[in-house]
């Protein structure tokens, strides 16, 4: 199984003997009760919750260096997803989205006829660099439905998922023959090949990635795409009157989560209160973030990054000495920035480790902004009493945001979670209806 740190176009005839491994797979799985499948994978993800296992060791100490983080951070991030992929969590999942597991075996009765689920014959997951376990849940998603996977990594991304696969292995052989992770460089003969194989496709990118995709789909194939997605978070003024310092440690730990990387981490912080009282957060929230995530400074970063905080440094300055934007922390000495600036839509940040704090006299207003960005919003997590969240979660879900949850809370989706707003499970399976 590949890693991605040497991942290499392979051979016409290697691609062959695996896409060969893949479907001999498939055929076992069909003859396996799915219950059983999702035992074996949950025992993988249970391996993964325990500290003290060997490859859950291994990993965190390996992906700890690739991020250049602490063992810390990196156990905060596997912690967020394998805690909630539980054996009762992954059947519950298959239930609400598809029905009792047995329509997955063989017809059951369902809707006043006789209807079976099918899943994809192989799945092609397309993987963008992000949070680290993002590419895992892709992968589960595709072996709860008793299809074989290949796993392509983004580029310079860590290993975590050929790290899963051989856990998956170690646990359950046959499933584990049912998984590859290996990339490919574009229009290599191993890209033509899996994706010529591939029925059913996941992809997860940037707008160019994704548009390149959309010339790749053949009539015959279901392509499931999930484009760039922004989050936000809503500081209510009952929360900074309130308990203050749990208002800035919520909102760092969903800003600083695998170095904001993931959609799910907000770019911006609406704050209702006054925009004095917003730059009194700066060197707070600051100092929140870099302990959450504590990277190497900007002075150590690559050389673009580095290019890329200049030119928003000196833009940041111009703006302040006009009067047009606000006060700002962070030197590059440090590793995160923090910006008061005037309510807009959410938007990518000029720079990675960049949250924007945007005074507001009604968080109402937030969601008329999100509204501007309707279909790019994943996330908005509010700090405040529950009848004022579920006013705003009204009002957030008219605007076009896709998930509304208490701040502190946004890193942590259900297993479930509507992701892009549409089912998981659901997207990837073919229907047969049986009319008796």
């Amino acid at each position: 199984m590949a890693r991605t740190d040497d991942l290499i176009a392979v051979g016409e005839r290697r691609v062959r003997e695996r896409l060969a491994r893949l479907e001999r797979a498939r055929d076992a799985f069909a003859a396996r009760p799915l219950a059983e499948v999702v035992a074996a994978v949950a025992r993988a993800c249970e391996r993964w919750r325990d500290p003290m296992d060997p490859h859950r060791r291994d990993g965190e100490e390996a992906l700890a260096a690739h991020w250049r983080v602490p063992a810390a951070a990196i156990a905060e991030v596997l912690d967020g997803a394998f805690g909630t992929w539980t054996r009762s969590a992954l059947a519950d999942w298959i239930e609400l989205e598809i029905g009792a597991l047995p329509v997955l075996e063989d017809f059951a009765p369902l809707g006043g006829v006789r209807r079976r689920a099918h899943g994809p014959r192989l799945l092609a997951v397309i993987a963008a660099r992000g949070v680290p376990t993002t590419i895992v849940g892709d992968l589960l998603a595709g072996l709860l439905l008793k299809a074989p996977v290949w796993v392509k990594p983004a580029s310079g991304a860590d290993d975590l998922a050929a790290r899963f696969a051989d856990t998956v292995a170690d646990c359950d052989p046959g499933l584990g023959a049912a998984i590859e992770v290996s990339s490919w460089r574009t229009g290599s003969e191993t890209e033509t090949a899996v994706l010529a194989a591939a029925d059913t496709i996941v992809a997860t990118g940037g707008t160019e990635t994704i548009a390149a995709m959309r010339g790749e789909i053949a009539p015959d194939q279901r392509v499931i795409l999930h484009g760039p997605r922004l989050s936000a978070a809503i500081l209510t003024k009952e929360a900074l009157a309130g308990a203050g310092d749990e208002t800035i440690a919520a909102l760092a730990r969903d800003t600083a989560f695998a170095g904001q990387m993931g959609c799910l981490s907000p770019v911006v912080a609406y704050v209702e209160a006054a925009p004095r009282d917003v730059a009194d957060l700066l060197g707070p929230v600051q100092a929140a973030c870099a302990g959450r995530w504590p990277c190497p400074p900007r002075l150590e970063a690559p050389p673009a990054e580095r290019a890329a905080y200049a030119e928003w440094q000196a833009l940041a300055g111009v703006e302040a000495a006009a009067g047009v934007g606000g006060p700002w922390v962070g030197e590059t000495g440090d590793a995160w920035s923090v910006q008061v600036r005037g309510a807009a839509p959410p938007a990518p940040p000029a720079i990675p480790r960049l949250l924007i704090l945007a005074p507001v006299e009604r968080a109402e207003t937030a969601a008329a902004l999100c509204a501007e960005r309707r279909g790019t919003i994943a996330c908005v997590g509010i700090e405040g009493p529950p009848r004022r969240i579920a006013e705003l979660a009204r009002t957030l879900g008219a605007a076009g945001v896709e998930r509304v949850t208490r701040l502190g809370r946004m890193q942590n989706p259900p297993v479930a979670w509507r992701r892009d707003g549409r089912p998981t499970l659901a997207d990837l399976v073919r229907w047969v209806d049986w009319e008796t």
